[in-house]
């Protein structure tokens, strides 16, 4: 008998929105029977065509698809039918077809005008899958562009719909249809004080607690490993089954948790069950209130699996699990406080992803990243880094897919372990190909690996595989062959057949360079487990690889760990680096303690030096040499006091008399900002000890063109010879006149002031007393001789009565005496 459920009272208005508009928004509780009712009611309207409906989940694809049937009266496979990845029960009747999200990717691709198709539900939008994102920008697109008559539905529990609305019908927006809550009241109780005891312990304790309620209890955990440590914790209860349900379980084994069992049960559970899937019996949730959940950074480009607590959205979805079919209740392993702090909702999965694949997807149809039009845009530079990763890999150039690209969208896996395969059926060993992306893509096949050195993890495992060893994990070693299986058969449909030989260690070596570039790696030092890769990260041998040996190797499985500790290597396998292609980049570096410049050619494969050789580049020599000097003239030249007075008299007359075009070498003078003229003076050098020993003054005079060089000593002289017959050193300061200094009696018989610049600037004289010290400054000596010498020589005649003191020093001579009269 087909029971009654919240969302029956709404299927009129969704079924006439659809009809009017073309496609709709509904949000409805869980509880509702929005999954299981809404595909069916759609294909009764009318629609002509089939119904594809999405779902984030395999376990929720198949456990939705036989609920559908079963009200319908029919059997999975005949008019509704399912496809998740490897798995398919369809047939030529199905009408109603339930796909996992990356088939539905591929279908788009496949068919962009979904032949036969009258509508597509994106059911549980609000968990913001990646591909569920991807599905509505492509809907949209094909709606706007050649099928304006496929119908779409977004169906979410507690997503803000006119977002969505909005994109599927700019302006005003697509209608939206509310439904109400559960069928059954759910009382939720948080732990009052939940740091008291160990997570645990409080988690077994809470589960059998729950047994009170009656019926059975679902337990959320964050993982598999967790599932199993409470697992053991909660055996020996009488009467009550404790069974596991996680993505990892085969579909019989997920089906126990999910269908009715005459003894009650405990089912531990991962995420997967929040959503979609309806465990009849129910009456009671444990929640320890937390996810793994993956986390792309773009910095290192590596995934890390974060323990995180889940958001608020999260939380009400888990506790409608246990209002199903009764009233329930939903202990929550945290206080209420907390409750409070945490996210409204999950970041949606475009914005903590690799975005590899999905790039990948949308170059494959026929946009780019800066053209698609996203739902909401993803983070760019996530999207940088995916395109960098085709590029590298060959699936992208120039900003378009390439004939690489369309066939690694050919396989439902990521587009590196795609190369790997496509390698593989291009050096005639697909199988083992194969093999080696589910070994690396699926859990390992070895409880414990064995203790021993050899060349590679993965071709241990490959060998181990095809010989069939006791003592691996039978149900790993089931699902990679599975997958490998599944595998070939894509790859064959799509290249087609060929010969196909076991893999040696060079042939699996090619293939997997093709996937893995940047994931070479180059051991710190030798036998160590600390390592370099390629991409310029770096990461950590795992203590159990068999790899402990080779320099060389690639980091075939690569797990990004928390902040602050190294990535980690799973499975590596050895490489020779003759095979590499490199690069030369000439290297040219100072060393600052020898205060010498090395050169060398270092051979390198992308961040990685493979080898080096020495360098010839001169040019490029004196140019280091040159920046190394100008940061630290002091310390790179010589400076003599006559070198340092000529730049100061450059200096001084290029500020003067800019039009001369005179170089002033201000790099030269600490006191300034480097500069680019010093290389000609480090040309063939390579040490500041050649510089300070090179002839500095000459070689600065050698650069400035003669004409320059008489105009330097025609306006701004290095000296002039005084009366007595002594010369003097004029000291020039920038936007200062320039400086003469000497004894008064020096200047005895001068009348004017001696001039630079051809005449056009007067020096300016410091008159020193007999102890040299400035008596006086000036820039007139003819009104010094007329009005301040006779103070001059009254004060300083009496302390110096051994130095001449004439009445008229313009007719003295520098010794006291009168100039003898010309006849």
């Amino acid at each position: 008998m087909r029971i009654a459920l919240p969302i029956d009272a709404h299927l009129p208005d969704l079924i006439a929105a659809v009809r009017a508009e073309g496609a709709a928004v509904l949000v409805a509780p869980p509880g509702a029977g929005k999954s299981t009712r809404v595909p069916g009611a759609l294909l009764d309207s009318g629609i002509a065509g089939k119904v594809l409906v999405l779902q984030p989940r395999r376990v929720a694809a198949r456990a939705v698809a036989r609920r559908i049937a079963e009200e319908r009266g029919s059997r999975v496979g005949e008019e509704v039918g399912y496809r998740v990845r490897f798995e398919q029960r369809v047939g030529p009747q199905t009408r109603i077809e339930l796909l996992t999200e990356g088939l539905l990717i591929r279908r788009l691709q496949a068919d962009p005008f979904l032949e036969g198709v009258g509508c597509v539900i994106l059911d549980e939008f609000h968990e913001r899958s990646l591909h569920a994102d991807l599905a509505l920008g492509l809907l949209a697109e094909i709606r706007r562009e050649a099928r304006p008559d496929l119908a779409v539905v977004v169906m979410s529990a507690t997503l803000d719909p006119l977002p969505v609305a909005r994109f599927l019908a700019p302006g005003l927006g697509c209608p939206v249809i509310r439904a109400e809550g559960r069928t059954f009241p759910v009382e939720v109780q948080y732990d009052p004080r939940p740091a008291d005891r160990p997570a645990f312990f409080r988690v077994a304790m809470a589960a059998k607690a729950a047994l009170s309620q009656g019926g059975d209890v679902l337990v959320f955990l964050p993982g598999v490993g967790e599932i199993n440590r409470i697992s053991e914790q909660l055996e020996g209860i009488p009467d009550v089954d404790v069974l596991p349900l996680h993505g990892r379980l085969p579909a019989a084994a997920q089906d126990r948790a999910l269908l009715p069992s005459d003894r009650r049960k405990i089912v531990l559970a991962t995420n997967l069950a929040e959503t979609s899937v309806t465990i009849p019996g129910v009456r009671a949730v444990v929640d320890m209130g937390e996810a793994r959940v993956p986390r792309f950074d773009s910095g290192i480009g590596l995934t890390r699996l974060t323990r995180e607590p889940i958001s608020q959205a999260s939380a009400d979805q888990r506790a409608g699990r246990a209002g199903r079919t009764a009233p329930g209740i939903c202990r929550r392993l945290w206080t209420a406080a907390e409750h409070t702090h945490r996210p409204a909702a999950t970041l949606p999965a475009l914005r903590r992803e690799d975005l590899t694949r999905a790039m990948l997807e949308i170059y494959a149809w026929g946009q780019t990243p800066s053209t698609f039009a996203f739902f909401e845009a993803p983070d760019a530079a996530v999207v940088e880094h995916a395109c960098m990763v085709l590029t590298r890999l060959g699936a992208i150039a120039d900003d378009q897919i390439t004939a690489l690209g369309r066939a690694l969208v050919d396989l439902p896996i990521h587009p590196r372990l795609g190369a790997v395969i496509h390698a593989g059926h291009a050096l005639g060993s697909l199988r083992d190909a194969a093999a080696a992306a589910a070994l690396t893509s699926e859990r390992d096949i070895y409880r414990t690996p064995p203790d021993i050195v050899a060349q590679s993890d993965l071709m241990l495992r490959l060998e181990a595989l095809r010989r069939g060893d006791s003592g691996l994990d039978r149900r790993a070693v089931s699902e990679v062959k599975r997958v490998q299986d599944q595998l070939i058969r894509v790859a064959q449909d799509a290249w087609g057949s060929g010969p196909d030989q076991p893999a040696d260690a060079e042939t699996l070596t090619e293939a997997l360079r093709a996937g893995f570039p940047d994931r070479v790696a180059q051991r710190r030092a030798p036998r160590s487990e600390r390592v370099k890769l390629a991409s310029g990260a770096g990461a950590k041998l795992d203590p159990r690889s068999v790899v402990r040996e080779s320099k060389y190797l690639i980091a075939v499985a690569l797990e990004g760990r928390a902040r602050g500790e190294e990535h980690r290597i799973s499975i590596a396998h050895a490489l020779d680096p003759r095979g590499l292609q490199t690069t030369p980049h000439a290297v040219t570096r100072f060393d600052t303690e020898r205060e010498k410049v090395s050169q060398s050619i270092e051979l390198r494969f992308m961040e990685l030096v493979i080898g080096q050789r020495k360098g010839a580049d001169p040019e490029a020599v004196a140019r280091c040499l040159a920046e190394a000097a100008a940061a630290d003239p002091a310390r790179a030249f010589d400076i003599s006091r006559d070198t340092q007075a000529y730049l100061n008299r450059l200096r001084w007359l290029a500020d003067q008399r800019p039009e001369l075009g005179l170089p002033t070498f201000a790099e030269l003078l600490p006191e300034t900002p480097p500069g680019p003229v010093i290389e000609g003076l480090c040309l063939g050098k390579r040490s500041f000890a050649e510089l300070r020993n090179a002839p500095l003054l000459a070689t600065i005079k050698a650069l400035i063109p003669y004409p320059q060089q008489q105009q330097i000593e025609a306006q701004a002289p290095a000296q002039m010879t005084l009366p007595d017959g002594s010369s003097k050193s004029l000291k020039y300061t920038v936007g200062e006149p320039p400086v003469l200094a000497g004894r008064i009696q020096q200047f005895f018989g001068l009348a004017e002031t001696p001039t630079v610049l051809a005449g056009r600037m007067p020096v300016r004289l410091h008159l020193l007393a007999p102890n040299q010290r400035p008596q006086q400054v000036t820039q007139d000596l003819a009104s010094f001789w007329a009005q301040g010498y006779p103070a001059v020589r009254k004060e300083l005649r009496g302390r110096y009565p051994k130095h001449p003191w004439p009445e008229d020093p313009l007719t003295a001579t520098p010794t006291g005496r009168a100039k003898p009269r010309k006849r």
